[in-house]
């Protein structure tokens, strides 16, 4: 064997050696629980003893009650019931051998079973080997007390030799007669010695049996210990390497996370100005509606007042033709005036002198017809000329008119067109208000994952750590199962390299990234025994 092997031999032992003295505390710890348990099991037993002596002497005592009723109630005499109360307390016996006895007061025995001897003898200076007037401390006690222990010397039945006794006596009035019975101390003291015995017997054997198993248990525990640090190992440098690539992942989709929640924050604040302007242009096209309502009320009007316009150049012209009627009757009737005249004229010369007169009437007459016909002349030139202008006037406002009518045919439509895109504003600004909720909320969940994925890199992190802290353990639970801490590579402190590399890859802060809303949690410290649990359900319940 060489000198490592050796050493390793000590180690191994060393678990061994620690189970071995649990074991045997455990057997000292028994030793001293009962060893205490049978110094106490004497004084117990003595006091039931003592219990069952008094129970014992109140049977006998009721036994003098029932005898005394008797002769009060004149079924016997007193005599009798005496002698009868005697007789039957005599022959009682319990627990094999122990007896009654009666004395009186003075003190003379009245009734013994075992020594009649002592029948109707002066009791007195009856003393015990210690020199105590037994019988005069029966009387003491029961004249201060009633009843109560007693403890002197006596032998026991069929021998000559005194041993402890410790007695019972209890006073019947009526009578003036003490009834008494004892227990020998040496009978209780042999009992808990055979009880002490077995105990002794027991222990040696529950000794034994623990130090066998103990030295069994530490013999088979150090193997599956050892299988399981060995396997603790191999754990924890899986559970290393794979938090490094998890690390790694969540470090890379905290990244993206975050430029993701940067690219989608920008392009919700594009949707709210978009939205911001929609709702604008939908607030315009709502006010363009309402004046072009406005508008085709004013054309409805203007070309309500064109038709009344319309008509009344109508009345006009009407009433310029009638006017040309006129004007044209008052035309004939001076070029008739003027042919009167004429006429009047030419008979006012062949009047001669006579018709001088008439003639300057005529010739007044006729100058007057010819103004007359140059007025209507005149007037009707005006009246054609304004007849001519109505005319224009009214093809003109036929025009206007028709032209109104267009307008008011665009205007309308101009008002559906305008009222059907302040519709499509107003539903297109409630879209872009949908999908601008709809990018915060994207956003609020890109947050959070990029918030989850900075966790879940920091919580690898901290695996790592809880692995290489693992491993600390499983060389030192090695250490004390007795193996060196080169075995199976439990014993390295450095960690693997994904776990370095991983924690490289996690750096301290990320510069130019939006920071996460929520605050990552620091994980969990485990504890050694949360990390190999020797519990039932582990891998140790066999043991």
């Amino acid at each position: 064997m060489s000198v490592k092997d050796g050493r390793q031999g000590g180690r191994r032992f060393k678990l061994r050696t620690k189970i071995l003295f649990v074991g045997l505390w455990s057997v000292v710890a028994i030793a001293v629980a009962l060893t205490w348990a049978a110094w106490k099991m004497e004084s117990v037993m003595m006091a039931e003893k003592k219990i069952a002596t008094r129970h014992a002497v109140e049977v006998a005592y009721s036994m003098f009650e029932k005898y005394h009723a008797a002769a009060q109630s004149g079924k016997l005499s007193e005599e009798a019931a005496k002698k009868a109360a005697l007789e039957q307390i005599a022959a009682m016996r319990y627990e094999g051998k122990n007896y009654f006895w009666v004395n009186d007061m003075a003190p003379a025995m009245v009734m013994h079973p075992i020594k009649p001897a002592l029948n109707g003898k002066d009791l007195s200076g009856f003393k015990d080997p210690n020199n105590k007037l037994l019988f005069v401390e029966f009387v003491k006690v029961c004249r201060e007390k009633g009843a109560g222990f007693v403890d002197y010397m006596w032998p026991k039945p069929g021998s000559d030799k005194p041993v402890p006794k410790v007695s019972y006596v209890k006073l019947f009035q009526p009578w003036g007669w003490i009834v008494g019975s004892g227990i020998y101390v040496d009978d209780v003291k042999a009992q808990a010695n055979a009880m002490r015995l077995t105990m002794l017997l027991f222990l040696a054997a529950l000794a034994a049996l623990a130090l066998i198993g103990t030295w069994l248990v530490s013999r088979s525990i150090t193997k599956p210990i050892h299988t399981v640090a060995d396997g603790l190992n191999t754990g924890s440098e899986q559970v290393a390497a794979a938090a490094a690539q998890v690390s790694a992942a969540g470090q890379s989709l905290a990244e993206g996370a975050s430029e993701q929640a940067a690219s989608i924050e920008e392009t919700s604040s594009a949707l709210e100005e978009t939205s911001s302007m929609t709702r604008q242009n939908a607030d315009n096209a709502n006010q363009a509606k309402s004046i072009v309502r406005e508008s085709d009320q004013d054309i409805r009007e203007a070309k309500e007042a064109i038709e009344e316009l319309t008509r009344a150049i109508e009345a006009i012209s009407s009433a310029s033709q009638e006017t040309q009627k006129i004007i044209k009757t008052i035309d004939e009737i001076a070029f008739q005036t003027n042919l009167l005249a004429l006429n009047a004229a030419v008979e006012a010369a062949r009047a001669g002198e006579a018709g001088a007169g008439f003639a300057v009437v005529a010739d007044e007459v006729r100058n007057l017809a010819m103004r007359a016909a140059e007025a209507a002349r005149s007037t009707a030139g005006i009246i054609e000329d304004t007849v001519r202008k109505v005319e224009g006037c009214s093809s003109l406002v036929d025009k206007t008119n028709g032209s109104f009518a267009k307008v008011e045919t665009g205007s309308r439509r101009i008002g559906e067109l305008v009222e059907e895109i302040a519709a499509a504003s107003n539903e297109q600004a409630e879209g872009i208000e949908q999908i601008n909720k709809a990018v915060s909320e994207l956003d609020r969940v890109v947050q959070q994952n990029a918030a989850h994925a900075e966790e879940t890199a920091s919580a690898s992190n901290e695996l790592n750590h809880q692995a290489e802290r693992m491993r600390r353990f499983v060389m030192e639970l090695l250490t004390i199962v007795g193996e060196n801490g080169d075995h199976g590579g439990a014993g390295h402190s450095k960690p693997p390299a994904a776990a370095s590399r991983a924690s490289q890859q996690i750096p301290a802060k990320r510069s130019e990234k939006k920071p996460s809303k929520r605050k990552t949690a620091p994980a969990a410290v485990r504890k050694p025994e949360e990390l190999i649990p020797f519990d039932e359900d582990g891998d140790f319940a066999d043991f």
